[in-house]
Protein backbone atom coordinates (compact mmCIF):
# COMPACT_ATOMS: atom_id res chain seq x y z
CA UNK A 1 0.00 0.00 0.00
CA UNK A 2 1.33 3.41 -0.91
CA UNK A 3 1.98 5.99 1.86
CA UNK A 4 -0.52 8.48 0.35
CA UNK A 5 -3.31 5.91 0.34
CA UNK A 6 -2.50 4.78 3.91
CA UNK A 7 -2.64 8.37 5.19
CA UNK A 8 -6.00 8.88 3.42
CA UNK A 9 -7.42 5.82 5.21
CA UNK A 10 -6.11 7.08 8.58
CA UNK A 11 -7.62 10.53 7.99
CA UNK A 12 -11.00 9.03 7.02
CA UNK A 13 -10.95 6.75 10.09
CA UNK A 14 -10.20 9.69 12.38
CA UNK A 15 -12.99 11.70 10.75
CA UNK A 16 -15.47 8.86 11.32
CA UNK A 17 -14.46 8.50 15.00
CA UNK A 18 -14.69 12.28 15.49
CA UNK A 19 -18.18 12.35 13.98
CA UNK A 20 -19.33 9.58 16.34
CA UNK A 21 -17.90 11.41 19.36
CA UNK A 22 -19.61 14.68 18.37
CA UNK A 23 -22.93 12.83 17.92
CA UNK A 24 -22.55 11.15 21.31
CA UNK A 25 -21.94 14.52 22.98
CA UNK A 26 -24.82 16.30 21.24
CA UNK A 27 -27.73 17.81 23.23
CA UNK A 28 -30.10 15.19 21.77
CA UNK A 29 -27.87 12.41 23.04
CA UNK A 30 -27.69 14.05 26.47
CA UNK A 31 -31.50 14.22 26.59
CA UNK A 32 -31.75 10.49 25.88
CA UNK A 33 -29.26 9.72 28.66
CA UNK A 34 -30.98 12.01 31.19
CA UNK A 35 -34.37 10.41 30.53
CA UNK A 36 -33.25 7.52 32.74
CA UNK A 37 -32.28 9.51 35.85
CA UNK A 38 -31.08 7.24 38.61
CA UNK A 39 -33.62 6.77 41.41
CA UNK A 40 -32.79 8.96 44.39
CA UNK A 41 -30.65 11.34 42.33
CA UNK A 42 -31.04 15.05 43.11
CA UNK A 43 -33.95 16.38 41.07
CA UNK A 44 -35.34 12.90 40.28
CA UNK A 45 -39.11 12.63 40.62
CA UNK A 46 -40.26 10.83 43.77
CA UNK A 47 -43.04 8.29 43.27
CA UNK A 48 -44.35 6.68 46.46
CA UNK A 49 -44.26 2.87 46.22
CA UNK A 50 -45.30 2.06 49.79
CA UNK A 51 -47.31 3.35 52.69
CA UNK A 52 -45.83 2.95 56.18
CA UNK A 53 -47.30 3.40 59.64
CA UNK A 54 -44.79 2.68 62.41
CA UNK A 55 -44.91 3.04 66.19
CA UNK A 56 -41.76 2.79 68.30
CA UNK A 57 -42.54 3.20 71.99
CA UNK A 58 -44.73 6.33 72.28
CA UNK A 59 -43.59 7.86 68.97
CA UNK A 60 -45.71 7.34 65.84
CA UNK A 61 -44.61 7.76 62.23
CA UNK A 62 -46.65 7.67 59.04
CA UNK A 63 -45.98 8.40 55.40
CA UNK A 64 -46.17 7.47 51.72
CA UNK A 65 -42.59 6.73 50.70
CA UNK A 66 -40.45 5.62 47.76
CA UNK A 67 -39.43 2.29 49.29
CA UNK A 68 -37.52 -0.49 47.57
CA UNK A 69 -40.03 -3.36 47.68
CA UNK A 70 -38.63 -6.62 46.29
CA UNK A 71 -39.48 -10.30 46.26
CA UNK A 72 -36.66 -12.79 45.60
CA UNK A 73 -37.98 -16.02 44.11
CA UNK A 74 -34.48 -17.55 44.53
CA UNK A 75 -34.72 -17.39 48.35
CA UNK A 76 -35.01 -20.92 49.76
CA UNK A 77 -37.29 -21.79 52.68
CA UNK A 78 -35.36 -21.88 55.95
CA UNK A 79 -32.38 -19.88 54.62
CA UNK A 80 -31.27 -16.42 55.76
CA UNK A 81 -31.83 -14.98 52.26
CA UNK A 82 -34.83 -12.64 52.30
CA UNK A 83 -37.87 -13.60 50.25
CA UNK A 84 -39.42 -10.17 50.83
CA UNK A 85 -37.12 -7.16 51.26
CA UNK A 86 -38.48 -3.68 51.88
CA UNK A 87 -36.13 -0.76 52.48
CA UNK A 88 -36.67 2.97 52.86
CA UNK A 89 -34.82 4.90 51.67
CA UNK A 90 -33.17 2.85 48.92
CA UNK A 91 -29.73 1.46 49.77
CA UNK A 92 -27.12 4.21 49.78
CA UNK A 93 -29.69 6.98 49.22
CA UNK A 94 -30.85 9.81 51.43
CA UNK A 95 -34.57 10.46 51.74
CA UNK A 96 -35.67 12.93 49.07
CA UNK A 97 -36.82 16.43 49.97
CA UNK A 98 -40.44 16.33 51.10
CA UNK A 99 -40.16 12.64 52.11
CA UNK A 100 -40.00 11.41 55.73
CA UNK A 101 -36.44 11.50 57.05
CA UNK A 102 -36.72 8.31 59.13
CA UNK A 103 -35.58 4.87 57.86
CA UNK A 104 -36.81 1.30 57.99
CA UNK A 105 -35.96 -2.14 56.66
CA UNK A 106 -37.96 -5.36 56.68
CA UNK A 107 -36.60 -8.73 55.54
CA UNK A 108 -38.93 -11.73 55.60
CA UNK A 109 -37.61 -15.25 54.91
CA UNK A 110 -39.52 -17.65 52.68
CA UNK A 111 -41.71 -19.77 54.97
CA UNK A 112 -41.18 -23.49 55.52
CA UNK A 113 -44.99 -23.84 55.69
CA UNK A 114 -47.20 -21.85 53.30
CA UNK A 115 -48.47 -18.61 54.86
CA UNK A 116 -46.47 -18.98 58.11
CA UNK A 117 -43.76 -16.31 58.16
CA UNK A 118 -41.71 -16.95 61.31
CA UNK A 119 -38.26 -15.65 60.35
CA UNK A 120 -37.82 -11.92 59.79
CA UNK A 121 -35.84 -8.81 60.64
CA UNK A 122 -37.39 -5.37 61.12
CA UNK A 123 -35.34 -2.26 61.87
CA UNK A 124 -36.55 1.32 62.32
CA UNK A 125 -34.46 4.43 62.91
CA UNK A 126 -35.22 8.10 63.45
CA UNK A 127 -32.09 9.93 64.54
CA UNK A 128 -31.06 8.47 67.91
CA UNK A 129 -34.30 6.48 68.32
CA UNK A 130 -34.12 3.00 66.88
CA UNK A 131 -35.57 -0.44 67.37
CA UNK A 132 -34.88 -3.89 65.93
CA UNK A 133 -36.64 -7.23 65.97
CA UNK A 134 -34.52 -10.01 64.49
CA UNK A 135 -35.28 -13.70 64.22
CA UNK A 136 -33.10 -14.93 61.32
CA UNK A 137 -31.12 -18.21 61.20
CA UNK A 138 -27.42 -17.64 61.84
CA UNK A 139 -27.94 -14.14 63.30
CA UNK A 140 -28.10 -12.87 66.87
CA UNK A 141 -31.69 -12.80 68.06
CA UNK A 142 -32.85 -9.30 68.99
CA UNK A 143 -36.19 -8.44 70.55
CA UNK A 144 -39.23 -10.57 69.82
CA UNK A 145 -42.28 -10.35 67.63
CA UNK A 146 -44.32 -11.56 64.71
CA UNK A 147 -44.88 -10.59 61.10
CA UNK A 148 -48.04 -11.23 59.09
CA UNK A 149 -47.90 -11.06 55.29
CA UNK A 150 -51.14 -10.45 53.38
CA UNK A 151 -50.87 -10.55 49.57
CA UNK A 152 -52.80 -7.71 47.95
CA UNK A 153 -52.93 -7.70 44.14
CA UNK A 154 -49.39 -7.19 42.78
CA UNK A 155 -48.16 -6.13 46.24
CA UNK A 156 -48.56 -7.12 49.87
CA UNK A 157 -49.24 -5.77 53.34
CA UNK A 158 -46.82 -6.50 56.19
CA UNK A 159 -47.89 -6.20 59.83
CA UNK A 160 -45.11 -6.36 62.43
CA UNK A 161 -45.78 -6.47 66.18
CA UNK A 162 -43.41 -7.03 69.06
CA UNK A 163 -40.73 -5.56 71.29
CA UNK A 164 -37.37 -4.17 70.19
CA UNK A 165 -33.99 -5.23 71.53
CA UNK A 166 -34.39 -2.29 73.99
CA UNK A 167 -37.85 -3.38 75.18
CA UNK A 168 -39.80 -0.70 73.23
CA UNK A 169 -43.12 -1.70 71.70
CA UNK A 170 -42.94 -1.86 67.89
CA UNK A 171 -45.97 -1.87 65.60
CA UNK A 172 -45.55 -1.42 61.89
CA UNK A 173 -47.81 -1.72 58.88
CA UNK A 174 -46.10 -1.45 55.51
CA UNK A 175 -48.07 -1.78 52.30
CA UNK A 176 -46.08 -2.24 49.07
CA UNK A 177 -48.08 -1.58 45.91
CA UNK A 178 -45.98 -4.02 43.84
CA UNK A 179 -42.73 -5.98 43.64
CA UNK A 180 -41.11 -4.88 40.37
CA UNK A 181 -38.42 -6.99 38.72
CA UNK A 182 -34.90 -6.19 39.83
CA UNK A 183 -33.14 -3.35 38.01
CA UNK A 184 -29.98 -5.45 38.04
CA UNK A 185 -26.44 -4.34 38.73
CA UNK A 186 -25.76 -0.68 38.07
CA UNK A 187 -29.38 0.54 38.43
Amino acid sequence: MRPARRSTIVVLSLAAVSTMLVAAASPASAQRRSATVRRGAPGAAVTPTAEASITLGAAAYRGRVDANCTRDERAAAGSARAYYHIMYPWFGARPAAGQPQWRFELNVSRPTRPGTFERFMFHFEDGDRQGTIQNIPGSQRMGSGTVRVTPNGAGARFDVEGRSQNGDVIRATIECTSFPASEGAGG
